[in-house]
């Protein structure tokens, strides 16, 4: 059973650290970015960039900045209490500790299965804030930045993020899972979608990470590519860019205007 009283020295333990830890990781992750190129390349973008002849206005990238931090803030405060709670015993979430509890098969085949799930809540999610209200709304706010940067990532409307942020939990309190494999895949999109907000031209060598000009794309065409890691939710909806269609902020959909029926090849 839940205890009631709250130790509070922990609890300010627990919640700091999950708030320090995401916005260390967008600094750490994106400050490396942001160096290496928009500072220490900035006289060559042609030779890096995705749109090396658009960038954000003059503020917009410090603006970005706090309201991810702030976003990220958010999110650990909320995870911090998730965890305090769980370590006094809520017992909703089905997380457990010892891989023995399970084996590691089943640790390691639902890690996999938690990052795909996750990547497709995250897909469902976002198209669904480009619903022509939801946008108008909420996701607006996020597409201010057409040409992005690493400090882009979560530049949203803090309900965007509760949205995200729910549905990227949701499964730990319906299938067991371990805490290490939770945090691992948590790591992993919060580090890749920095990449892919960085606006510099990357492939990956994972065969399942999409290189940075398919997230760069939406960014550029609006209601397209609504895809995380994974391309294949686009693919299996028909929202990925097609070559030969005209898109834009007013062109709602995902489908485009046009007659193309080619899907656009981001493996070159």
């Amino acid at each position: 059973m839940l205890e009631l009283q709250i130790d509070w020295v922990e609890w300010a333990k627990i919640v700091i650290a999950s708030v320090l830890a995401g916005v260390a990781v967008l600094w750490i992750v994106g400050g490396y970015y942001h160096i290496r190129y928009y500072v220490l390349r900035a006289h060559e973008p042609e030779t890096w960039k995705c749109q090396p002849k658009r960038f954000l206005r003059k503020g917009q990238n410090l603006e970005a900045a706090m309201l991810s931090s702030f976003n990220l803030a958010l999110g650990g405060l909320l995870s911090g209490n998730m965890v305090y709670a769980y370590l006094h015993g809520w017992s909703a979430p089905k997380i457990y500790t010892d891989v023995a509890d399970y084996g590691w098969t089943y640790t390691l085949l639902s890690t996999v299965a938690l990052f795909v799930v996750m990547d497709a809540s995250a897909y469902y999610v976002h198209r669904a804030f480009h619903n022509k209200w939801m946008f108008k709304t909420f996701h607006r706010y996020h597409h201010r930045y057409v040409a992005t940067t690493p400090f882009v990532v979560v530049a949203l409307h803090p309900v965007e993020l509760l949205a995200l942020q729910a549905a990227s939990f949701l499964p730990i309190f319906i299938v067991p899972l371990h805490f290490a494999s939770v945090a691992v895949v948590l790591v992993y999109v919060l580090v890749f979608n920095i990449i892919d907000h960085s606006g510099v031209r990357l492939f990956s060598h994972l065969p399942w990470q999409g290189p940075t000009t398919y997230h760069d794309d939406h960014h550029v065409h609006f209601h397209v590519n609504f895809g995380q890691h994974l391309m294949i939710w686009d693919r299996i909806h028909g929202t990925l860019r097609r070559k030969n269609r005209r898109y834009g902020a007013e062109n709602f959909g995902g489908k485009g205007v046009g007659e193309g029926q080619e899907f656009f090849d981001y493996s070159k």
